[in-house]
């Protein structure tokens, strides 16, 4: 990536958020502790009325990966020939 830094992500700016204000009421609230709570309070996190490629929730499908035909017949050619 030539040209400067990505945005940071929402997860990250409510991370980030999540950490400014424990810190404020705690000056011993830790990075640490910050995740921990922006998990329980991930429900919050503002979706800015974008679905985006992750869907309502945030939720991903995981994809599987999958061999193409091509690479097996050029391995079972290539055993042969040996």
């Amino acid at each position: 990536m030539k040209g400067g830094k990505r945005a940071p992500s929402e997860w990250n700016l409510f991370v980030k958020k999540i950490f400014n204000e424990g810190k404020a009421k705690d000056s011993n609230f830790s990075f640490k502790d910050a995740l921990k709570e922006s998990s329980r309070r991930k429900g919050e996190m503002g979706h800015k009325g974008e679905m985006g490629h992750k869907g309502e929730m945030g939720h991903t499908k995981k994809m599987r990966k999958t061999h193409s035909r091509k690479s097996k017949v050029h391995r079972r050619r290539t055993r042969k020939h040996r």
